[in-house]
């Protein structure tokens, strides 16, 4: 476990973040921040494989496949650095494979703090920048007005008529 030292420089109280690797810690607001930018890569990814099913379906499979086991990786990535924040192994993400643990799991990784101080995955992730918690509250907001909106489509009845839209090809 690292110590820390009155003789350090507040600079070296503190880990930045890994980029490529799946050791080091990162908090809550860094999670939501990564989250968003992902979710943003993969939606413009996936409807550049749309668009080139028309050019080449093969090319598009290939590339959208690619491109997904490359996102699943920094995802891991991320979430593994999440949880060395708990003080806990990464072995733990293996619970995204249990149906009710998976959502157990995912709400730990938002809500709960990390550790204070050191921990044996190393030094406390450095404050959050501007850009990261400007990120991470869009996230935020963006994940109450999508639960804001189911909320209100399945109050309303909306899902059926899309459900039979779409079955019917026409909207």
């Amino acid at each position: 476990m690292t110590e820390l030292s009155l003789e350090k420089t507040p600079e070296e109280h503190y880990a930045y973040p890994d980029p490529l690797g799946f050791s080091g810690r990162i908090g809550r607001m860094r999670l939501l921040a990564w989250s968003l930018i992902l979710g943003l890569i993969a939606s413009v990814v996936a409807l550049l494989v749309l668009l080139a099913i028309k050019v080449s379906p093969t090319l598009a499979i290939t590339f959208g496949a690619t491109l997904t086991l490359v996102f699943v990786v920094v995802n891991l990535r991320i979430n593994a650095q999440r949880l060395h924040d708990l003080n806990w192994s990464a072995w733990m993400l293996l619970l995204h494979l249990v149906p009710v643990a998976n959502l157990v799991l995912t709400l730990a990784l938002l809500l709960m703090p990390g550790t204070p101080g050191p921990n044996k995955y190393g030094l406390p992730p450095p404050p959050n920048s501007t850009a990261v918690k400007v990120l991470a509250w869009i996230n935020i907001v963006l994940m109450i007005l999508g639960l804001f909106i189911l909320i209100i489509g399945l109050a309303l009845g909306l899902q059926d008529s899309l459900i039979n839209a779409a079955n019917s090809n026409s909207l």
